[in-house]
């Protein structure tokens, strides 16, 4: 028999591990992964805030511009916003000559002659909140003609007021106030009418400075 080497002077001990070996997975079961939470940098949470700003900015400032370009937001019975109607006129149809004129609520009524003839009826109705002028329907009219563009309107700033007194629970959005030229010897420009909580109807006429002509209050 070959000669065996010397044992060595001492023996390793090995001293056991007593931790369990992991079980193996069962049959069908995917061996689980496991989860990397990673946390979000104070930088990358700032930049998401400041994303999600710009991007509201962005939306808020499209909404605002399309409603401007619609049209909206203005007063009818602000002399300022029926000026900006007169510019509108300017633009749009290149006169301001109209047969009459309805100031409601946040929209304007006007009704503009078909052609420069004075002989023409034909009449165009066009309904405009501070855009664009909006077609509403075609007719004829026997309305006298006259130049918006001539006429004060700083008169019917606060004209509605002696109206709204008399039709009781009626509020500002009740009174309407019309525009047109008088015949004969009648001189009421400008027309004003609210009604009150049980429908009946009030109204005051104006001349063309403002001064009132007369007025109607129904019987009780």
């Amino acid at each position: 028999m070959a000669d065996q080497p010397d044992p060595p002077d001492q023996w390793r001990v090995y001293e056991g591990d007593d931790t369990p070996d992991p079980e193996p997975p069962q049959a069908g079961e995917a061996p689980k992964t496991p989860v990397v939470v990673r946390r979000r940098s104070g930088a990358g949470a700032l930049i998401g805030v400041i994303l999600a700003v710009v991007v509201l900015g962005v939306v808020v400032a499209t909404a605002v511009a399309i409603f401007v370009a619609v049209g909206g937001g203005i007063d009818a019975k602000d002399p300022e916003d029926v000026a900006k109607l007169t510019e509108t006129l300017e633009d749009e149809r290149d006169s301001t000559e109209v047969y009459w004129v309805g100031l409601y609520t946040d929209y304007v009524i006007v009704d503009v002659p078909y052609s420069r003839d004075p002989g023409d009826t034909r009449e165009i109705s066009y309904r405009w909140s501070g855009g664009g002028l909006d077609e509403s329907t075609k007719g004829t009219s026997t309305d006298q003609r006259f130049d918006l563009a001539d006429l004060d309107l700083d008169v019917i700033d606060g004209m509605c007021d002696p109206v709204l007194d008399l039709a009781q629970g009626a509020t500002e959005d009740d009174c309407y106030i019309f525009i047109s030229k008088p015949t004969g010897d009648d001189t009421s420009w400008f027309h004003t009418s609210a009604s009150d909580e049980f429908n009946r109807s009030f109204s005051i006429e104006y001349d063309e400075n403002g001064v009132e002509v007369s007025r109607y209050v129904p019987t009780p």
